[in-house]
């Protein structure tokens, strides 16, 4: 946590702000200064080691923000708190409000007290939770991948009545990932007015791909952080299978790249998903899906009889699946598909 930070210390967190405003700053003017005096190199390395340390700072806020959202929304799904929860619950209110001041220090304090407030009980019962929760995804991203680890590392720790140890790991593992779902989650086409695009590129002199998922949100509200397997073309795999979406805010955009390769030892150049372009949009406005995909033929002659089967999020279905009887060689169609929200009927 921020706390821990050799630059920081313990050190409140205005102090904190104006001490790290005051280290750029000065940085900075070195950094011009060796510009000045015709060091590119020094300047460079100057440069990227002010890059690091600004990175490292924002890793650690995210990691605070990502720990009191977590144990924020475990508590409040708790149908009855006791005194040891509710204590928790006010350590939680205060970190929340320490972060939105930018007192790093007083709020990596009030996630420990949190924590500790919780008590082993508290403890375990937030630790099953998460791993229930986690157990039943199936496929899983990197970081829930560490999440796991970690919460089963607690879980021993805690089993051999090493409290400390317990809360140390606990406190990693939502600090990785954050806010954690206990019960259904609704679908985020359900809830939020967006355009969301899939596409598949091709790099020169590569066996691999790269897809692209881009998300506008259209809507007055953040759109919550989701989880998706990536639609990848028959014959491909991603890496990783589970890909993470932050949270989006209102007219906010955002651009995920994921790489793709053959899933077997198929020549990648003969398989339909280099030869056939196809970019898929969906406008999703609260329940309302609209599809629709580009086809692009990318060889250099007329491909035949070609049935399209978009990737649809659950709980929508197609009506139909789109049709193309001949695409010329480097031709370029748009065709719509006629989807049916399944939940709504």
């Amino acid at each position: 946590m921020a706390k821990k930070d050799k630059k920081m210390g313990n050190i409140g967190g205005a102090e904190a702000t104006l001490k790290m405003l005051s280290f750029i700053d000065e940085e900075s003017k070195k950094i011009q200064h060796a510009i000045w005096k015709n060091k590119p190199i020094k300047a460079n390395r100057m440069l990227k080691k002010l890059n690091r340390e600004a990175d490292f700072l924002e890793e650690q806020v995210l990691g605070l923000s990502r720990s009191l959202t977590s144990l924020a929304k475990q508590l409040d799904e708790l149908e009855e708190m006791n005194q040891d929860d509710i204590n928790s619950s006010e350590h939680v209110a205060l970190g929340l409000q320490f972060l939105r001041e930018g007192n790093w220090g007083a709020a990596a304090d009030s996630v420990e007290k949190a924590i500790a407030a919780l008590g082993p009980k508290g403890l375990e019962r937030s630790l099953s939770i998460i791993n229930r929760h986690l157990n039943e995804l199936g496929d899983l991203s990197d970081s829930e991948e560490v999440t796991l680890n970690l919460i089963r590392e607690a879980r021993k720790k805690l089993a051999n009545d090493d409290f400390s140890a317990a809360t140390d790991a606990f406190e990693r593992a939502i600090s990785v990932l954050g806010s954690v779902p206990t019960g259904e989650a609704l679908s985020p086409f359900l809830v939020n007015h967006f355009f969301l695009t899939i596409d598949a590129k091709w790099p020169e002199k590569t066996n691999n791909g790269l897809m692209v998922i881009s998300i506008e949100n259209l809507g007055e509200n953040n759109i919550s952080p989701m989880r998706m397997s990536l639609p990848t073309p028959l014959g491909w795999v991603a890496n990783p299978k589970m890909t993470e979406i932050p949270e989006i805010p209102s007219e906010g955009f955002i651009e995920i790249g994921v790489n793709i390769r053959p899933s077997g030892s198929f020549n990648s150049e003969k398989m339909l998903g280099k030869n056939l372009c196809l970019t898929t949009g969906y406008l999703s406005n609260y329940g309302d899906l609209k599809v629709q995909i580009r086809v692009e033929n990318r060889t250099l002659k007329t491909l035949e009889g070609i049935i399209l089967e978009p990737w649809l999020p659950d709980g929508f279905e197609a009506i139909r699946l789109p049709f193309i009887q001949n695409l010329g060689a480097g031709q370029t169609v748009f065709t719509d598909v006629d989807v049916l929200n399944v939940g709504s009927i």
